[in-house]
């Protein structure tokens, strides 16, 4: 299942190893780590609650989708 997590850039959910939060210049993105050489970095968030829920909600929509296909 893919997940648009930067404006066409998708990324797919099963093969993501981890996820972890940055700040940058103030602005706060999540990097996914996959077996790419290199993470790969998601949009930019004004704050960090923003980036939270953000994820928040991308984690409820894939269990969602996940237990609707079962």
């Amino acid at each position: 299942m893919f997940f648009e997590i930067d404006k066409n850039t998708y990324i797919l959910v099963e093969n993501i190893a981890a996820v972890s939060l940055h700040e940058e210049n103030g602005r706060f993105y999540w990097l996914f780590y996959t077996n790419h050489p290199s993470p790969i970095k998601s949009m930019y968030f004004e704050t960090k609650e923003e980036a939270i829920v953000w994820f928040r909600n991308l984690k409820y929509d894939f269990y969602r989708k996940k237990n609707e296909n079962e």
